[in-house]
């Protein structure tokens, strides 16, 4: 029982780990443009090049843990990561800063996947819960420390992600110590409530075909670029289209990360207590009206307040989304189903962020922020289709 309260802790840690350099990208961005001299809108690019080395990676995981085992994967990912942020320290070009990009995506996506799969088979639903919100602990820790290097050290981007290096060097160091750990014959896995033959039945083509799978593919997608966008722009529109000072737009993204991971906490007690839907329709309306109060502005407070509003109220949407599959699609069906949802899930932080970012490049910074209200309008809609096509 010990050591499974170090693995959980150590688990918990690589959570905290993968949410760090996510967020501090948005916060760096108006300064890595700047010094490489690139449109305003290829903060898509180093998203997207972290997308494509994540889907390899994670597509992959299943191979790499019977090949290697969990501990040394964690410790390789860690390490992948962590030279892709030292790569960010000494890129010369922008060219070579979205390589070290993939890098860090084929890192966090091993990683994720790796955890993941090892939570799900030895942790109880509750700790899975509380890993999520780990992840928007290090979201909102990212932003707090790049936003502190560039207040206090003339604006050097670089240091930031020099730091964040070494943080995640001393993870890996972590894995590399405990990684027999996870190979412990006192982890038996858990016992499964269901048998899973009858999803073999089910090929993917055949659930592809499924309405309600179909739309939540597109659901995931729509809700992925929702949190990624405003997390990763949001600093951008206010300190450059607003006038927001560098200090308080860094906080208050911190803010919305530090929302996001809080709200899982407390949401994960409420779904006990409220039926699932309507605690997810009552959320979705949330982000609705946090975007609409951002994209608004009518002052910074308005900003701060959506941003707040939006994070807080995005918080369940993923997890319980997720726990509600198999109940929305039957169990012969779920597991190809999550396997789309989490697939949409990536590719939606790639390109929606990227297309707001073109948005906003064309047509003005206030046009960026109404693409985040538009998708969360779709996300709306798109729930209540969902709910009617399952009835």
């Amino acid at each position: 029982m010990r050591t499974s309260g170090v693995l959980l802790f150590i688990a918990y840690l690589g959570f905290i780990s993968l949410g760090l350099p996510d967020a501090a990208h948005g916060i760096n961005w108006p300064f890595v443009r700047s010094e490489f001299s690139v449109p305003i809108g290829w903060l898509g690019l180093v998203i997207a090049g972290g997308g494509v080395g994540y889907l390899v990676s994670s597509f992959s995981v299943g191979y790499l843990l019977s090949r290697f085992g969990v501990g040394w994967l964690l410790v390789v990912s860690s390490l992948f990561v962590s030279f892709g942020l030292f790569g960010f320290y000494f890129s010369s070009t922008f060219t070579v800063f979205v390589l070290f990009a993939i890098v860090i995506g084929i890192g966090s996506g091993a990683i994720d996947a790796g955890l993941n799969a090892y939570a799900a088979e030895h942790f109880s639903a509750k700790h899975m819960n509380w890993l999520h919100a780990a992840f928007g602990v290090g979201a909102t820790a990212g932003p707090i420390i790049v936003t502190t290097v560039l207040v206090s050290f003339s604006q050097n981007w670089r240091l930031g992600y020099a730091i964040l290096a070494v943080i995640l060097f001393v993870t890996a160091i972590v894995f590399l110590f405990s990684r027999h750990l996870w190979e412990s014959d006192k982890h038996a896995p858990k016992k499964s409530e269901g048998s899973l033959d009858e999803t073999v039945t089910v090929s993917q083509l055949q659930a592809l075909k499924h309405p309600v799978i179909r739309s939540q593919i597109v659901f995931f997608f729509l809700y992925s670029g929702v949190e990624v966008g405003v997390g990763q722009w949001a600093f951008t529109v206010m300190t450059e289209s607003r006038g927001i000072s560098l200090a308080s737009a860094g906080t208050w993204v911190a803010i919305y990360w530090g929302a996001l991971a809080i709200g899982r906490a407390v949401f994960g007690f409420l779904v006990e207590r409220f039926p699932v839907d309507q605690l997810l329709r009552l959320c979705l309306a949330g982000v609705v009206l946090g975007a609409l109060s951002f994209t608004a502005s009518v002052t910074p407070y308005a900003s701060y307040l959506g941003l707040a509003l939006m994070g807080f109220s995005a918080a369940p949407i993923f997890p319980c989304m997720i726990s509600q599959t198999a109940i929305r699609v039957g169990k012969k069906y779920s597991a190809h189903a999550i396997g789309f949802q989490m697939s949409a899930a990536v590719t939606g932080a790639m390109t929606l962020p990227f297309l707001s970012g073109l948005i906003g490049g064309q047509y003005g910074l206030a046009w960026l922020s109404v693409t985040f209200l538009f998708y969360a309008l779709l996300l709306l809609g798109l729930f209540q289709l969902i709910l009617k096509r399952v009835k």
